[in-house]
């Protein structure tokens, strides 16, 4: 059932976006359409969940969306979550409904970001418009649409996003970060039903130590052993394993840490996936692997 709170925290957030798209764009027009944009892959997402939840008769809430000042986040919001309220009854309906969320969210992204690359224009990098701004990592997915609507772009150029644009990245990167594959997580909801509850926990803690990895990069540990790799024949090859790291990985390993790598069980777990919903799990670890990138932002 619809709150207060729920009906408070939407209006809200659509105003933070609202802010974060006019700074983007600089026109009533892109906050409009980078809130409108954002906030309806957000809540699609969510609405996956929530709708499948009530499939399945799960006591369930409608989507909290969480405004954020855009001083603090650059797009206006800490996204959206729905919360669980009772137990979940098969691992089939867990599956249904975790996976529901990224399925829907990519739906909702992809068409997005086709109209946002349409909008988008190609500069010059020294153009001052680029200036003081983000880099974003390109996923693969959405490196294709663009390379199939605008082509590659020449050396010396970029592609500056309109708001609506970076909108589907957001949720691309949304998608990504649901579909990690640990904890309670989407992805790790997807997991636990798949495999036993020794294998979520142990896949969990080596997603916690290769999103360690990802956000310290592989810079400082070639460095340390700099000397070591002077005698081997592996220096031929560091380039290879060369990378920097983001901060954020190492925000999102402690958080996970602190959000317990075990699951809560389903009330019954001997049902097993048919092939179907075994099959869409590939379908959800090619998304991940679409929309995932290592270097999400770098200023």
């Amino acid at each position: 059932m619809i709150k207060k709170v729920h009906v408070i925290l939407f209006f809200v957030t659509l105003v933070t976006t609202f802010i974060s798209g006019f700074f983007q764009g600089g026109s009533i027009s892109s906050g409009i359409s980078f809130s409108a944009a954002l906030i309806f892959i957000l809540g699609t997402h969510e609405m996956g969940h929530f709708l499948y939840g009530r499939k399945y008769g799960v006591n369930i809430t409608p989507p909290y969306f969480i405004p954020a000042p855009p001083f603090i986040s650059p797009i206006g919001t800490f996204g959206a979550f729905i919360k669980i309220k009772s137990p979940i009854s098969t691992k089939r309906a867990l599956f249904d409904i975790g996976i529901a969320g990224p399925l829907a969210g990519i739906i909702a992204a992809i068409p997005i970001i086709i109209v946002g690359i349409k909008l988008s224009t190609v500069v010059e990098t020294t153009s001052k418009s680029l200036d003081h701004g983000l880099t974003l990592g390109s996923p693969l997915i959405f490196s294709l649409i663009s390379d199939s609507i605008i082509g590659k772009i020449p050396e010396g150029y970029d592609l500056l996003l309109h708001p609506v644009a970076f909108a589907g990245w957001i949720g691309l990167f949304v998608t990504a970060l649901n579909l990690i594959p640990a904890g309670q997580l989407d992805g790790g909801h997807i997991m636990y039903s798949i495999f036993s509850k020794k294998w979520h926990q142990r896949t969990s803690i080596i997603i916690i130590l290769v999103l360690l990895l990802f956000g310290i990069g592989t810079k400082p540990i070639i460095q340390y052993f700099q000397s070591d790799l002077n005698a081997t024949t592996l220096y031929n090859y560091k380039d290879i394993f060369d990378f920097e790291g983001w901060a954020g990985w190492l925000m999102w390993a402690v958080l996970l840490t602190f959000m317990g790598t075990k699951h809560p069980p389903t009330m019954y777990d001997d049902i097993q996936l048919d092939g179907k919903r075994k099959f869409f799990s590939l379908i959800a670890l090619f998304i991940f692997i679409g929309c995932f990138t290592p270097m999400p932002i770098r200023i």
